[in-house]
């Protein structure tokens, strides 16, 4: 017993977490995962205390409370808890509101407690289930790779440290050690894809080789370490700058180089960072634009114009899903997006820039639009992004192409700020 003890002070050497004055928060779900790993803490006498998510998705869910509150007793254990009220549950797709209702309970308990990590109980069968599951159903190695022994979550440190341990081997630790737990009886079901593997296909490889989960965590341990070789890759290209809110940019010259499989590489891993969604080679609902010397990545929906509308001084108003203020005075504490010159008093209004407007430069001539964006180097699906204000109808600020800066006698500076 000794030596599967070890497996869990293994992880947190390997791993070169520090124990002393640290505390751990464990996701206790009175299920024999769960319940081993609190035990397995308390054991070595580290700082831990556990919280409890009641989903009231089962009719006995308040034995695990229960259990938990039993066990956390006798050791002197801090316990919170929190119950998933009815009528917050969706009527469809209420396992990923379930789990996320779940982490922010978690995530909310760890920075409140000061906790140092967030524990979880996900096992060895876990890991190979997971990569068995992404394998059917996208190939992606990433999204084989997501359940990884060391991460974040909602900013909090995240901890796996029962990865190198088999579920049997959970069960054969609680009964050794007289440990009660609960089951959930939906785990003998055969509806979710993950039990159907669980019951018939991983019994199956086990057979073939006993030494699977090894296998699966060696692979898991190889894939992150391949990730961050390609992640650091990715910053040595360079990195993606915000563009009118929605879009990201680079100058061109960074990627042309690259052979094509590397650049996909780069604009996959970046839809990642900033969109959070994994998409194949064809980049799925994303697109890349070049442009004027830069390479613009953005949704491939399309972005609607927004049509003026009055807007007032230092009121603040929304354009594009983002919040800005005009404002005749000077601020510190804002984010400036520009500055014009017009008329003391004015009717001002906010909206995209209408097709066809001409702006006015210094020498009193006009310019077409198009020309103004093309110098700035702003794509024409992006163009509807670019907030213009009105001042008497008259287009005198156009965001990253366009501001009026011709002194007007009596007249006044304005500013604009994102809130």
């Amino acid at each position: 017993m000794l030596g599967k003890f070890m497996k869990i002070n293994d992880f947190f050497e390997d791993n070169g977490i520090e124990l002393n004055n640290k505390k751990f928060l464990v996701a206790a779900s009175a299920g024999p995962d769960s319940m081993a790993l609190l035990d397995m803490l308390q054991k070595m006498k580290v700082q831990v205390i556990a919280a409890h998510f009641d989903h009231q998705l089962r009719s006995d869910s308040k034995n695990e409370t229960k259990i938990l509150q039993e066990y956390c007793k006798k050791y002197d254990i801090p316990l919170f808890t929190a119950v998933w009220a009815k009528d917050e549950q969706p009527a469809a797709g209420i396992e990923a509101a379930a789990r996320d209702a779940r982490y922010a309970f978690l995530t909310q308990i760890a920075k409140k407690e000061k906790a140092d990590y967030l524990l979880t109980a996900h096992h060895g069968d876990d890991l190979l289930e997971n990569i068995l599951l992404k394998f059917i159903r996208s190939g992606n190695p990433e999204e084989m790779n997501s359940l990884q022994a060391v991460g974040v979550m909602h900013g909090v440190s995240l901890l796996r440290p029962l990865l190198a341990y088999s579920k049997q081997e959970l069960f054969e630790y609680d009964r050794k050690n007289g440990i009660e737990f609960i089951t959930d009886s939906t785990n003998n079901e055969d509806e979710t894809m993950r039990n159907r593997l669980r019951h018939h296909v991983v019994p199956l490889l086990k057979k073939e080789n006993p030494a699977l989960i090894a296998n699966a965590l060696n692979y898991s341990k190889k894939m992150t370490n391949l990730d961050e070789f390609i992640d650091q890759k990715v910053d040595d290209i360079g990195q993606l700058t915000p563009f009118l809110g929605q879009a990201y940019r680079i100058k061109s010259e960074k990627l042309t180089a690259l052979p094509e499989n590397e650049r996909n590489i780069f604009w996959q891993k970046n839809i990642w960072e900033k969109f959070h969604r994994r998409v194949n080679k064809n980049l799925g609902n994303f697109a890349v634009i070049e442009y004027q010397g830069y390479f613009y990545l953005t949704k491939k929906a399309k972005i609607n114009m927004i049509v003026p509308y009055p807007i007032q001084l230092n009121i603040p108003f929304a354009f594009q899903g983002v919040t800005f203020v005009l404002t005749d005075q000077k601020a510190k504490d804002k984010a400036e997006i520009g500055d014009f010159w017009f008329e003391e008093k004015a009717d001002f209004s906010a909206g995209s820039l209408i097709p066809g407007a001409k702006l006015l430069l210094q020498d009193g001539q006009r310019t077409k639009a198009k020309k103004k964006f093309a110098e700035h180097a702003v794509p024409l699906s992006l163009r509807p992004l670019c907030l213009t204000i009105y001042a008497d109808d008259e287009p005198v600020f156009v965001e990253v192409a366009y501001q009026n800066q011709n002194w007007i006698e009596n007249g006044k500076q304005y500013f604009l700020y994102k809130c």
